[in-house]
């Protein structure tokens, strides 16, 4: 497992390895001190299972770092971690395509399962975060179906609709179709925002 951390403080970058160690023995740590550093490694090496990124980085912000990267490594999931618990930079971040919000005030304890949940493929956010942001969208939840709500929860789980038809044992053009409505009632344009809306709302529990 390969990753790529990007803080500008060494302390915080090392007790981070540690905990990463523990996740994986055999992980393999590259590390960067601000985004210009990150971009140098990236343009020569964007093999990575996971990339962290501080938001409060000298030179260049975290977001304004983030968009670069996602263009540099598209494929590659990106965690944001942030000493700020600001519910409106965690919606920007989602709707960048973030993978999960980290605070650096977590514990090593749950640090670790948030990143072994999202290793999995799943998202994760605190939920007092979610609960901060005021941004919120006027959305009619009633009208989502029993099944819709699992499609809903596979989705937060970075699941495909191929991955879904085949776990709820349905057609792919009827996950399609299903999605497409959970689009409409959410109000929203990509499954990001829907599964940050999920959460946002307490209809997908942020550690599910």
């Amino acid at each position: 497992m390969r990753m790529l951390l990007v803080d500008d403080h060494a302390l915080f970058r090392d007790g981070l390895k540690f905990v990463l160690n523990e996740m994986d023995r055999g992980v393999e740590v590259l590390e960067a001190g601000n985004c210009a550093d990150a971009f140098a490694i990236l343009e020569n090496d964007d093999d990575f299972d996971l990339i962290l990124l501080d938001l409060d980085l000298p030179g260049m912000s975290g977001l304004e770092g983030l968009k670069k990267i996602r263009v540099m490594a598209p494929v590659v999931p990106v965690v944001i971690l942030s000493g700020s618990e600001d519910g409106t930079l965690v919606r920007r971040g989602l709707e960048m395509g973030v993978m999960g919000y980290i605070p650096k005030s977590l514990s090593s304890e749950i640090m670790l399962q948030a990143l072994q949940l999202i290793m999995k493929g799943g998202r994760y956010v605190p939920d007092n975060i979610l609960l901060s942001s005021p941004e919120k969208r006027n959305r009619s939840f009633e009208s989502l179906t029993s099944r819709q709500l699992e499609i809903l929860k596979h989705i937060t789980l970075g699941k495909s609709n191929k991955e879904i038809a085949r776990s709820l044992g349905i057609a792919d053009n009827t996950v399609r179709v299903h999605i497409s409505a959970i689009f409409q009632v959410l109000n929203v344009n990509n499954r990001t925002e829907a599964a940050y809306a999920a959460m946002q709302e307490g209809l997908i529990e942020p550690s599910d």
